[in-house]
């Protein structure tokens, strides 16, 4: 018999800020074997069950566990135990979240703290309710970690998190998409702790570490905090920026960092911020159907944070987000209502490829258009509704482009989109909460292709060099089946994208001369002594490394070399292209004789300016080992 649990997994700082717990372990115990001690643990609420395990406790644990899983970017798991592997009848488990690294959680540095060791949280008992499928017993379990807890393994884990609501001082109406930046008031400097934009109901939660607000002007070397004379304790004294597009518009004096709830906070905090005036946001009065933002997490304007010279972004202020191209799958963000002109909504989006980034979008020709079909937007969620308004805890409904209308791991339906051609219709049931995501486009399907490098030679240049497509794009709404009341309603300076394929890219030289790698990059490596020498010949007096790394939004390049001994380090990398490609020849800057004879490894880094989003695409890598062997 197999038995599958599905569901989700969230926290909350305060009651109005719920987050997915994402990227996070999950690991599944059996207690069954113990009646009494079932019985008493899925009696009991989970408060009273909450426990901590060190490492020692957990290793004593393991031979207890049945299961381990991870959730997804949205929280959601799944596990399946089959009790022909496993000793286990369907009765009581245990549910633990195990952190042997620190997720990110949006604090982006996912370093782990000093004294950092793995620890567990026993998050609690249950008992599933079983229900008989054709493939064996399947359940749903959802569950959100209590405030305290959650705080705890958040402060285990160095993550601090401020959590509020943004509103407008006499409507008391929610403000959304405006920037709101965390300052540390400090003697010497006071720093920035970090930077969330609120949502539809002006909500937000910026994450960040300890680091954050112990900068001097000896960091990173020295890092404390220098908190105002006669304030005690460590945290951060807090106080708000406003910006938007990049561009701060208000601030709250840093004075209200000397107040009792903003002094020394702790790892939890919550807030309630209100301003006098702010740019128009459609989000107000008649609330309208409109696109302003790329990326939930990084949310670019599509016109304030785009660059008209190089159509990378721009202008925002963590400046590693800044000079970017897009790739990959890219979500379209703004606001939904069903209802324009008082008629169901019905909305969709064109694009229109151009030579020039600096091409003004009004200016391109209507016939230059296409629109996005259905085939091109990947899975979105555009609303959810709860189940039961009055439990929560039973799931969500979810309306979704590319649905299925099947059941989801939440407990819900996942409600299929329906399209009007080209034009997407807007579910018209009451109750539904639209979270401003209007799109996932897959721009790997308008731009693209791929390119054959399997005959490439590391060191020599990769050209011809490929270079960025630029798009752009607008969004236009209308009252159902009525082309008359068209309206343009967003658009965007033409984005630079790029996801062309480098086919066969050799790795690993010729110590691995089979070696093949496809990617959005090309990063290679070999040594002069191994081509001249075979993959096995010796290192003796010299260490040679041929590289090559391309793309057209190139970033730093590095060579690495692991091993005992070192620092290692090899002559400067040539940047033959800025920007778009190096390679050439570097020679090992230390005395290769007196290398001890042991195995080492060479690596070499290049960074893609690439963004979808909400990350930076991952640094492109190559690498090569070898023997030092020097006989006297």
């Amino acid at each position: 018999m197999k038995f599958k649990v599905k569901g989700r997994l969230q926290a909350a700082v305060c009651d109005e800020n719920t987050m997915v717990v994402a990227n996070t372990t999950l690991r599944i115990y059996n207690i069954a074997q113990n009646i009494n001690e079932a019985t008493a643990y899925t009696a009991a609420q989970s408060k009273e069950v909450a426990q901590v395990f060190e490492e020692k406790e957990i290793k004593d644990r393991s031979g207890k566990l049945l299961v381990e899983t991870t959730t997804d970017a949205e929280g959601n798991y799944e596990f399946e135990i089959d009790d022909q592997q496993q000793e286990y009848s369907g009765g009581a488990m245990a549910v633990s979240v195990y952190y042997k690294d620190i997720p990110n959680y949006g604090q982006e540095n996912t370093d782990r703290p000093k004294g950092f060791t793995t620890f567990e949280v026993l998050l609690n008992v249950i008992q599933p309710r079983w229900e008989q499928t054709e493939n064996g017993l399947i359940a749903g379990w959802n569950y959100q970690i209590l405030h305290r807890i959650w705080c705890y393994i958040l402060k285990r884990l160095d993550i601090w998190v401020i959590c509020g609501t943004l509103r407008n001082c006499k409507s008391q109406e929610p403000i959304q998409g405006i920037d709101v930046i965390a300052m540390d008031d400090d003697i010497i400097t006071d720093d920035r702790l970090g930077m969330a934009t609120t949502d539809a109901n002006g909500r937000f939660c910026i994450y960040y570490r300890s680091a954050d607000f112990k900068k001097t002007f000896l960091s990173p070397f020295i890092n404390i905090e220098t908190t105002p004379f006669l304030s005690p304790g460590y945290g951060p004294d807090i106080y708000f920026k406003y910006a938007l597009g990049g561009d701060e518009f208000a601030a709250e004096s840093h004075t209200e960092a000397h107040k009792a709830s903003r002094r020394n906070v702790g790892n939890c905090v919550c807030v309630h911020l209100c301003l006098e005036d702010a740019p128009t946001i459609p989000n107000d009065g008649e609330f309208v159907s409109a696109f302003y933002n790329i990326g939930h997490t990084r949310r670019y304007h599509p016109v304030l944070n785009i660059d008209p010279v190089t159509g990378r972004t721009t202008g925002k202020l963590e400046a590693a987000w800044n000079e970017q191209a897009f790739y990959s799958t890219i979500l379209l963000l703004g606001s939904l209502t069903a209802k324009f002109n008082g008629q169901p909504t019905e909305y969709k989006f064109q694009y229109a490829t151009v030579a020039d980034p600096s091409t003004p979008t009004g200016s391109i020709p209507d016939a230059s258009w296409n629109d996005v079909t259905e085939s091109l937007i990947a899975k979105t969620i555009i609303g959810d509704q709860l189940v039961n308004n009055t439990d929560p805890s039973l799931g969500n409904h979810n309306y979704v482009i590319q649905g299925s209308n099947a059941a989801n791991s939440s407990g819900g339906t996942d409600y299929k989109v329906s399209f009007n051609g080209n034009w997407i219709e807007v579910p018209q049931t009451p109750g539904i909460n639209f979270d401003g995501s209007l799109i996932r486009l897959k721009t790997a399907d308008l731009t693209g292709g791929e390119v054959d490098k399997g005959g490439l030679v590391p060191g020599a240049s990769s050209g011809p060099l490929e270079s960025n497509t630029y798009i752009a794009l607008r969004m236009f709404k209308r009252e159902a089946g009525n082309m008359a009341s068209e309206t343009m309603c967003g658009f965007s300076r033409p984005l630079a994208l790029f996801n062309t394929q480098y086919k066969d890219v050799p790795q690993g030289g010729t110590w691995d001369p089979a070696g093949k790698d496809t990617e959005l990059g090309i990063a290679t490596l070999d040594l002069q002594e191994l081509v001249d020498g075979g993959s096995c010949a010796k290192i003796e007096t010299t260490l040679q490394v041929n590289y090559t790394a391309a793309n057209p939004n190139l970033g730093a390049v590095s060579l690495v070399m692991y091993g005992p001994g070192g620092p290692h380090s090899f002559d400067p990398i040539t940047y033959t292209t800025p920007g778009q490609e190096a390679h050439g020849s570097s020679q090992y800057t230390g005395n290769v004789e007196e290398l001890p004879n042991c195995a080492f490894e060479i690596k070499l880094f290049a960074e893609l300016n690439l963004t979808n989003g909400e990350q930076q695409h991952h640094t492109i890598q190559d690498r090569v080992l070898y023997c030092k062997l020097h006989q006297e």
